[in-house]
């Protein structure tokens, strides 16, 4: 069987536009699918860049909070950007600070939501703990060559040679781009890629792309001057402290530093488009008076749990009774880690793998709905999970050492800004995906079914993650918009 590289797209949409006669022939297609447009149409596009209407900076113990206004005109260029900095508060020279290598500038952003007037189209919880996710789907050339200077990943790897031998390579490591430092075997990012607290006037900013922020830019384009009512974008920062970033293990650099988000580099890069050269747009919008299109979303449902009650096999009820649900997604998270590791909180916890080789004794997933297990017998092995994972979401991108602490593949000497390779890779991106076939929900909701031998000291999981995916529908009536569950 053949296996795409390529991720899984969200589920088929839909819309009720209609076409309608275009100059010479011609039909207008429908603007706000995401797909090829059968004719040649004149683009315009214009670029605003818009400041926050509501900023809070948070504290150490607080969120920090922003809100940007969009104008309504033209279509909202999916891939439109909100660009952010940050800048550590203390003055310290050593410091060498870095945006975890999975996620980015993305591990800052704690909550994204998306409103059209009071209603909301788009909204996720723990938004970077899914994008951790998500980005285990970019392959290795993408995060070196582009999203390292545009977003702050750096999730590429390379051989690591042996010393004696460079013709010989028995592990693989982080690539930056940079050779290690000869005598301390440490691998850097790029300075420009880096915060340093002596420095704070040449601060990187990076970007987060607004399709990753909200899946309905994913198929769909907003046609923002269709519609009446304020479009708003909210985003939820982490606190000050431990989360926002990551801090390099040199000697000399302390841990637990504040780090403020730039206000003056906070901003958002909006791409309107104008299709056409006449009247096109108004004919468009004047024959979809009513209009409607489904879309998908992420509901988190996250509880608390321990080696222990995996240990025992835990039940959780997910809900989502009477939705149409494609996937869901689950991590196991230690929160434990913050910014003394290289990926942060946001990694997921592979069951222990003990000296005899075997994983996770007693290991078993399954889901159940509608009075019936997705899988006819528990899956049992992490290979079985690789491999529904990459049925439902993609082929991730990742060693089976960072997936499932097998094979011993990550170099132990070498280490990234100063931590161990090996300790914070090793097993710490465990993601479970499962693509759901019962049809609709019924009303007993969905079931998790887990077990399983974690670590009892170390790394382990303290939070139970699940993500999700169901179709909402989305309808527009002159220029005000419902929205409902599918």
């Amino acid at each position: 069987m053949e296996v795409s590289s390529e991720p899984t797209p969200p589920p088929p949409t839909q819309t009720n536009a209609k076409p309608l006669p275009g100059n010479g022939g011609g039909d207008i297609p429908d603007f706000i699918q995401l797909q090829q447009v059968p004719v040649n149409y004149v683009q315009q596009v214009e670029t605003d860049l818009l400041e926050p209407v509501v900023f809070s900076q948070g504290t150490s113990t607080t969120d920090g909070f922003t809100r940007f206004t969009l104008q309504n005109k033209g279509f909202l260029h999916s891939h439109s950007k909100i660009f952010i900095a940050l800048e550590p508060q203390d003055n310290a020279s050593s410091s060498n600070c870095y945006f975890a290598p999975h996620l980015g500038v993305a591990q800052v952003v704690k909550k994204a939501v998306l409103k059209i007037g009071n209603k909301v189209l788009n909204e996720l919880d723990s938004w970077d703990g899914l994008h951790a996710v998500k980005s285990s789907l970019l392959n290795g050339e993408t995060n070196f060559e582009r999203e390292m200077f545009m977003s702050g990943k750096a999730m590429a790897h390379k051989f690591v040679y042996n010393g004696d031998d460079n013709q010989l390579a028995s592990n693989v490591g982080l690539d930056t781009g940079y050779e290690e430092v000869i005598g301390t075997n440490i691998l850097f990012l790029p300075g420009a890629l880096t915060m340093d607290g002596s420095k704070k006037n040449e601060v990187p900013s990076f970007m987060i792309d607004l399709s990753d922020l909200f899946p309905f830019l994913k198929l769909h384009q907003l046609p923002l001057y269709m519609i009446k009512e304020p479009i708003n974008i909210e985003l939820t920062f982490h606190p000050t402290i431990k989360e926002r970033c990551q801090i390099a293990g040199v000697s000399g650099i302390a841990t637990e530093k504040e780090f403020h988000i730039k206000r003056d580099e906070l901003k958002f890069c909006a791409d309107y488009i104008f299709y056409g050269a006449t009247d096109e747009m108004e004919r468009y919008a004047n024959a979809n008076k009513d209009l409607n299109f489904s879309f998908v979303d992420y509901r988190l449902v996250e509880t608390t749990t321990s080696h222990t009650d995996l240990g025992s096999g835990i039940v959780r009820n997910l809900g989502m009774a009477n939705r149409l649900v494609p996937r869901v997604i689950t991590t196991l998270p230690d929160t434990s880690q913050n910014e003394e590791s290289i990926l942060g909180t946001n990694n997921s916890v592979a069951p222990f793998l003990n000296a005899s080789g075997v994983q996770g004794a007693g290991l078993k997933y399954n889901i159940r709905y509608n009075d019936r297990y997705e899988y006819t017998s528990d899956i049992d092995n992490t290979a079985r999970l690789f491999s529904a994972f990459t049925d439902s979401e993609g082929v991730p991108y990742l060693t089976r050492t960072e997936y499932a602490a097998q094979g011993n593949m990550i170099e132990d000497s070498q280490l990234f800004e100063g931590r161990n390779q090996d300790v914070n890779l090793e097993g710490q991106m465990f993601y479970v995906g499962t693509r759901l076939t019962n049809g609709r929900v019924g009303q007993r909701g969905i079931e998790l079914h887990l077990a399983g031998a974690w670590a009892n000291s170390g790394r382990q999981p303290t939070l139970l993650r699940n993500y999700c995916e169901y179709l909402r529908v989305a309808r527009l009536v002159d220029g005000m918009l419902e929205i409902y569950n599918a």
